[in-house]
C-alpha cells in the first residue's frame, strides 16, 4: 500500500495491466505484455495474480537467461537472455505450453524433472541434460545445465518454476572429441597396419560424432601414378559395401568414393558430400545400407580427406557427420583434427628418413597460427616444448612430459638437467649454448635418467634415450624462443646396440674359424708332409748295385711295409680331420639324422674299450668300465640307442682321455654309464658333472612317444680320467665352437677344438646334455646322458660294428684306428716329425686272423685305378677276382658262371662273392644287384649269390634303398682291404647261421 497522503500503487490492482509499466521498456517486454494469455489457463494479462506479477517481475530484471513456467500447463514467460537459448522457439514460445512448443519427445525428457521439484519443493539441477531441440529444421543434439525453483502462488502451493539455463552442447561436443584425439595419441607404437587398425577402435569410442568411417592406405606411396589403395579399417560399413571396395586403383577406378578420393587429392583439401548442395544425392544411394552407428540415423554429410606425409599421399579419411547436428566450420575443423592425428599417429610408425621429413613439415607448420598450432601440437606423436629467453617453458605439449619425466608443475627448465642423465647434462650445456650463440638448428641424441625396459623377458632396464632437434625462433631478427622436439628412441638405440653386439659377436666366429682353418691345416699338413717325404723314400728305396745282398733287400722291404703302415697313420688322422669338419657343417645345417636301434649299453661300451686295448696297453694306461648299480636297478636290458651317434661321442671323449693321460705318471681311465629316470645327477671324483645349458629339445623328436604307462628312461656315460684337469675359466671355453680349453691346448696336444663342440651338438640331439667335472693337475671327467626307450631284442638283426661308423646324411665314417701300432707310429711322427725307423708292424693277414682261404671274387668297379689297387690287395691275400666295368659285364661275367649253369663244364668259375660299386656307367650296382635277385626269385639261379655294395653313398636313406636292392651288406668308402674282408667273413657267418653257404 502507499503510504498516507501519497500517490496510490497500482502494482496489485486486479483487472489492470499498469503493473507491466515497471517493467523494462523494450520489444521483448511488448511481446510479453502482446502474448495470448487469455487462451491459456493464466487468463488475461491483467487477471494475474500477485505472486505471478511478483516472479514475472523478477525474470525481466534477472541479468542471467531465466524463465517462467506457471500453471498446470507450464506456461512459458522468459525473458531476452532465455531468448537465445529457444533460438528459433522465440518468440513461439512466449505465452504457450512447453509441450505445445518443445513437443512430446522434449516433454518426456522434461516431464520428471517438473514432477520432482513439485514433488519435493527443491531446487532440481540440472547438468549436461541431453535434448534435442528443434533448430535450423532438425532435432539437435544439445546439452544444457540450470536450475528448475518451484515456485509458490498465491494458494501458497507450488504452481510454477523458476528455470535459469546456460546451453553447454559445444562443451560437451569438445570433450569427447578430445578424448578421441588423447586415445589416438595414446595408442602404442606399433606397425602401420597395426596404428590403423588401432585408430579405428579409437574413433567406435565415439559412435554419435563417427557415425561412419572409412581409413584407406596407399599401399606404394612413392609411386607417382596409379596408386594402389587398400582399406584398411571402417566404422558402420557392411562387408563388400558398394561404398568401401577392400583395393582399387586411384588414378583409373570408377567404383565407391575413389572419383572423390582423387578430387581430394588434387585439391589437397577436405572434399563434403553435403544433403544441402545436393552433393551427397548425386552419388545415387551410394551410402544404402550402411549401419549407421550413434543414433542411427543417414548422415546428411560425408566429409573426404587426404592423408599426407612429408607432401606424399599416403591414404585418406572419410567420416560421416553427427546427423543431429549442422555441419558447420566447427564440425569441419573437428573432423580434420581427427583425420591430422591419425595422419601423426601413422607418421610415427614410418621410417628414420620419413620421420626427417616429418619433422621438416612441422617446422613448417610452426609458423602457422597460434591456435593452429596449439591444436596440432597437443595431439602431436612427438615432445614438443617452447622455452623463452629467460628460461621459462612457453608451451609444452603431454607427450614433451612423457617422454623426458619432467615435472608439470614446474614453468621453468631448471627442472630440465634433473631428468637428463648426468653424463649428458655438460654436453647438452654447450649445445644450447652454441645454439643461442650461432642461432643455428641442432639436433643430438642423448639419455634420460628414466629408464627404457627392452623386449624380452629377462631384458635389464637401460636409459631411455630421445632425439632432440632444437630451432632457434627469431622475430625481427632477435631470437625470441627455442623451440624444441623430442622423439624418443629408446628402441632404436637398443637395436643399434643388438647390432653392434652381433656384428662383434660376427667379428669373433670370423676370428675363430680363421684360427680354426690355421689349425685344421696345421693338422693335415703335418701328416701330409710325413706321407709325402715316406712316399718319395718308398720310390727311392730300390738298391740298383748289382752287389745288393737279399738281406738290404729284405731290409728294404721292411722299411717301405713300415712306411707304408705310417702313411696309412697319417691317412686316418686327415681322415678324421675332415670327418669332424663334415660333421659339423651337417649338424649346423640340421641335416644329421638320429636312427635309434634296440641294443644293449653294455654292449656298446664293451666294443667300444675293445678298439682302444691296444692302445692304452702300449701306452701302459689303466681302462676300465664301471656298471652303475641303477642299471640293474631299473632292470635295463635293449634300450632304443642310435650306436654310431653314441660310439661317436664315447670315443671323442675315449681319445680325449688317452691323449690327455699319456704323460701323466698315474694313467688310469674309467668308462661309467647308468640309467635314470629323469636327467641324471652324475657324481665323479672331481664333483658333480657340470651340464653345459643346452639350446635343443629337452626331448630327442627320433624316439617314438611315450606310451601310456610308459616312463621316461636316460641313459648317462661319463670317462673319467687322470689327466693335467682344467681350472673352472678354462671349463668355461669348453663345448663351445672352435675352442679348446686354453691356448695351450693344441700347441701340447694338437686338435682342431671342434671335438667336444660335435659331442655337445650329438648328445642334445638325442634329448641329452653333455658336461664336466675337472680339478687342475688331478684329472677331468667328461659325462654326457640321452633319452631313450625300453626295447626289445630284434632276432635275426646283427648289432652293426663299431669299427666302421656310418653317420647318415653324406658324411663319411667315423674313423677308429683299426690298427694299434698305426696310432702309435702317427703319434711319433705327429710328436717328432718323420721317423728314420718306423715302429714294424705284423702282416696284416696275422694280425687279423684271416687265413688265406681261396675265394673268388667278382669285383666290379667302374674306376678303374681303383678297381687295380682293390684287385691286387685282394689276391695278395689269397683271393681269386675277376673284374668288371659296369653292371651289365657283371651280368655276363656271371652267365657264364656255376650260379647260372646247371651242369657247369670243368671250367666254368665258381663266384663266391659279389662286389658291387653303385655310381657306374650303362648299369650301376643296385641295377645289378636287382637283376641278380630276380633271377634268384625266379628260379634262374641255382642258388643265392653274396652281394656286398662298396660305396660313398652312406647316408642313412641311400643304406636302406642299397638293402632294399638286395643287398647283403655294405662297406662305405674308404676302407681297408683288412675291413672288406671282416665284412666278407662275418657275411659267412650270419648266412651260415642261417643255413646258407656263401
Amino acid at each position: 500500500m502507499a503510504p498516507e497522503g501519497g500517490p496510490r500503487n497500482a502494482f496489485f490492482d486486479q483487472g489492470s495491466r499498469s503493473w507491466t509499466d515497471v517493467l523494462p521498456r523494450t520489444e521483448h517486454v511488448d511481446l510479453f505484455r502482446n502474448a495470448d494469455y487469455g487462451a491459456t489457463d493464466l487468463g488475461i494479462i491483467e487477471d494475474f495474480g500477485p505472486a505471478l506479477r511478483m516472479y514475472t517481475t523478477m525474470i525481466f530484471t534477472d541479468s542471467r537467461g531465466a524463465g517462467l513456467y506457471w500453471g498446470k500447463r507450464r506456461i512459458a514467460i522468459y525473458n531476452e537472455g532465455f531468448a537465445v537459448m529457444a533460438d528459433k522457439l522465440h518468440p513461439y514460445l512466449m505465452g504457450r505450453a512447453f509441450e505445445d512448443v518443445f513437443g512430446p519427445q522434449m516433454w518426456d525428457s522434461m516431464r520428471h524433472v517438473f514432477n520432482h521439484a513439485e514433488s519435493s519443493g527443491q531446487t532440481v539441477d540440472v547438468d549436461n541434460i541431453l535434448l534435442f531441440p528443434v533448430r535450423r529444421g532438425i532435432p539437435e543434439e544439445s546439452y544444457f545445465v540450470g536450475q528448475f525453483i518451484p515456485l509458490r502462488g498465491d494458494s501458497g502451493e507450488i504452481e510454477g518454476f523458476y528455470n535459469t539455463v546456460n546451453e553447454t552442447t559445444n562443451t560437451v561436443l569438445q570433450d569427447r572429441r578430445r578424448r578421441v584425439l588423447e586415445n589416438i595419441t595414446a595408442l602404442p607404437s606399433r606397425s602401420v597396419e597395426e596404428t590403423l587398425a588401432l585408430a579405428i577402435e579409437a574413433l567406435k569410442e565415439n559412435p554419435n560424432d563417427v557415425p561412419m568411417a572409412l581409413l584407406y592406405s596407399c599401399v606404394d606411396p612413392n609411386s607417382e601414378t596409379n596408386l594402389d589403395l587398400q582399406l584398411r579399417g571402417s566404422i558402420g560399413i557392411p562387408n563388400d559395401h558398394r561404398c568401401a571396395p577392400k583395393i582399387a586403383k586411384l588414378d583409373s577406378d570408377q567404383g565407391g568414393l575413389i572419383p572423390c578420393f582423387r578430387q581430394a587429392r588434387e585439391s589437397g583439401k577436405p572434399v563434403v558430400l553435403s544433403e544441402a548442395d545436393g552433393s551427397l544425392q548425386r552419388t545415387n544411394g551410394m551410402f544404402e545400407g550402411v549401419s549407421w552407428c550413434g543414433f542411427g540415423e543417414p548422415c546428411r554429410d560425408v566429409v573426404i580427406l587426404p592423408l599426407t606425409s612429408s607432401g606424399s599421399l599416403i591414404g585418406f579419411y572419410v567420416q560421416g557427420h553427427n546427423p543431429r547436428r549442422l555441419f558447420d566450420d566447427i564440425s569441419e575443423l573437428a573432423i580434420t583434427s581427427t583425420a591430422r592425428q591419425i595422419e601423426a599417429k601413422w607418421m610415427s610408425t614410418l621410417t628414420a628418413e620419413q620421420a626427417t621429413k616429418r619433422e621438416a613439415a612441422l617446422e613448417r607448420r610452426a609458423t602457422e597460427s597460434e591456435n593452429r598450432f596449439r591444436q596440432t601440437a597437443l595431439h602431436a606423436p612427438l615432445g614438443m616444448v617452447q622455452v623463452t629467453m629467460d628460461e621459462q617453458i612457453k608451451f609444452a605439449n603431454e607427450q614433451f612430459y612423457e617422454i623426458t619425466g619432467y615435472d608439470r608443475t614446474r614453468s621453468d627448465v631448471a627442472h630440465y638437467w634433473d631428468c637428463i642423465h648426468p653424463d649428458e647434462v655438460e654436453r647438452t650445456q654447450r649445445v644450447l649454448l652454441e645454439i643461442y650463440t650461432t642461432g643455428e638448428r641442432y639436433t643430438h641424441e642423448l639419455r634420460l635418467r628414466r629408464t627404457w625396459k627392452p623386449p624380452g623377458e629377462d631384458a635389464e632396464e637401460q636409459p631411455a634415450w630421445i632425439l632432440s632437434t632444437n630451432i632457434p625462433v627469431f622475430e625481427n631478427g632477435e631470437l625470441k624462443l627455442i623451440m624444441s622436439y623430442v622423439l624418443e628412441i629408446s628402441e632404436l638405440k637398443w637395436a643399434e646396440s643388438v647390432q653392434s653386439r652381433n656384428a662383434a659377436a660376427a667379428l669373433q666366429a670370423k676370428k675363430q674359424q680363421e684360427e680354426f682353418i690355421d689349425v685344421t691345416s696345421h693338422e693335415m699338413r703335418n701328416p701330409l708332409t710325413a706321407m709325402m717325404q715316406l712316399a718319395d723314400g718308398i720310390t727311392t728305396s730300390l738298391p740298383t748295385s748289382e752287389s745288393t745282398s737279399i738281406d738290404e733287400y729284405r731290409a728294404a722291404i721292411q722299411d717301405n711295409v713300415d712306411a707304408a703302415h705310417t702313411i696309412l697313420a697319417c691317412a686316418h688322422h686327415q681322415r678324421r680331420v675332415i670327418d669332424d669338419v663334415l660333421i659339423l657343417s651337417r649338424l649346423e645345417s640340421d641335416m644329421l639324422s638320429i636312427t635309434p636301434v634296440p641294443q644293449r649299453p653294455s654292449r656298446t661300451v664293451d666294443d667300444i674299450l675293445k678298439m682302444y686295448s691296444g692302445e692304452v696297453a702300449m701306452n701302459g694306461t689303466s681302462m676300465e668300465p664301471i656298471r652303475d648299480p641303477s642299471i640293474d636297478d631299473l632292470n635295463i636290458d635293449y634300450v632304443l640307442l642310435d650306436t654310431s651317434r653314441l660310439a661317436q661321442v664315447l670315443i671323442n671323449l675315449l681319445s680325449n682321455a688317452i691323449k690327455f693321460t699319456a704323460q701323466r705318471p698315474v694313467r688310469e681311465i674309467t668308462v661309467s654309464y647308468g640309467a635314470s629316470r629323469w636327467p641324471p645327477r652324475v657324481t665323479t671324483s672331481f664333483g658333480d658333472i657340470d651340464w653345459a645349458k643346452s639350446n635343443g629339445s629337452p626331448h630327442s623328436t627320433a624316439l617314438p612317444p611315450l606310451a601310456k604307462g610308459e616312463e621316461q628312461l636316460y641313459i648317462w656315460f661319463c670317462v673319467q680320467d687322470t689327466g693335467a684337469g682344467m681350472t673352472a675359466e678354462e671349463m668355461k671355453r669348453l663345448f663351445k665352437r672352435f675352442s679348446q680349453a686354453s691356448s695351450r691346448t693344441h700347441i701340447d696336444y694338437g686338435g682342431c677344438g671342434i671335438g667336444l663342440y660335435i659331442c655337445r651338438q650329438l648328445a642334445e640331439k638325442q634329448g641329452g646334455q653333455v658336461g664336466v667335472a675337472s680339478r687342475k693337475g688331478k684329472g677331468s671327467a667328461f659325462g654326457f646322458y640321452i633319452e631313450t626307450r625300453r626295447a626289445e631284442a630284434i632276432n635275426g638283426v646283427l648289432t652293426p660294428s663299431l669299427a666302421r661308423l656310418s653317420i647318415g646324411h653324406g658324411d663319411l665314417g667315423l674313423p677308429v684306428p683299426s690298427d694299434v701300432s698305426e696310432m702309435a707310429v702317427f703319434s711319433k711322427v705327429v710328436d717328432e716329425g718323420v721317423p728314420s725307423q718306423t715302429v714294424p708292424a705284423s702282416p696284416i693277414s696275422a694280425k687279423n686272423g684271416h687265413s688265406p682261404a681261396p675265394q673268388h671274387i667278382l669285383l666290379c668297379e667302374d674306376n678303374i685305378v681303383n678297381q687295380r689297387i682293390l684287385a691286387k690287395q685282394l689276391r695278395s691275400k689269397g683271393c681269386t677276382v675277376t673284374v668288371a666295368n659296369h653292371g651289365q659285364e657283371a651280368l655276363e661275367i656271371l652267365e657264364k658262371s656255376d650260379w647260372r649253369c646247371d651242369k657247369p663244364a670243368a671250367d666254368t668259375s665258381s663266384i663266391d662273392v659279389v662286389l658291387l660299386d653303385w655310381e657306374m656307367p650303362i648299369m650301376n650296382g643296385l641295377q645289378c644287384c636287382q637283376k641278380i635277385r630276380e633271377f634268384e626269385t625266379s628260379g634262374e639261379a641255382n642258388r643265392r649269390l653274396p652281394v656286398i655294395a662298396i660305396t660313398a653313398n652312406v647316408r642313412q636313406a641311400q643304406i636302406e634303398e642299397a638293402m632294399a636292392a638286395g643287398m647283403d651288406t655294405v662297406v662305405p668308402k674308404p676302407f681297408t682291404v683288412t675291413e672288406l674282408l671282416d665284412s666278407i667273413e662275418n657275411l659267412a657267418k650270419r648266412r651260415a647261421s642261417t643255413g646258407s653257404a656263401v
